[in-house]
């Protein structure tokens, strides 16, 4: 089953950031994400979508390790995905504050 792993950016935490970083940065590992934007201009959101969560998962924890992309995520940065429920079960698997409880994979 086909599901979507999102990482958002809470615009008003990230006043510099330039959407190109990201997409660059995804695309230079083959993936292409379909962008969201909040109508408020709140957030923006890259959904990624696969059959294997995990590897995703595995895949993506380098990238947001690289200079173009750290401090961004730790500035502003969420990941969530689809749980075994849909949306309805969504994990949070990274939040830039630090005191908001992570989840595992399902």
């Amino acid at each position: 089953m086909i599901k979507c792993l999102t990482i958002q950016i809470l615009l008003e935490l990230a006043p510099q950031f330039d959407r190109q970083t990201i997409l660059d940065t995804l695309h230079a590992i083959g993936r292409f994400p379909e962008i969201d934007e909040d109508e408020d201009g709140k957030w923006i959101a890259f959904n990624l979508f696969t059959e294997d969560l995990h590897a995703l998962w595995t895949e993506l924890g380098p990238v947001f390790e690289q200079p173009a992309m750290s401090p961004l995520m730790h500035a502003a940065g969420i990941v969530v995905c689809e749980g075994d429920g849909g949306w309805a079960d969504d994990r949070v698997l990274f939040h830039h504050d630090s005191t908001v409880a992570l989840n595992e994979l399902p």
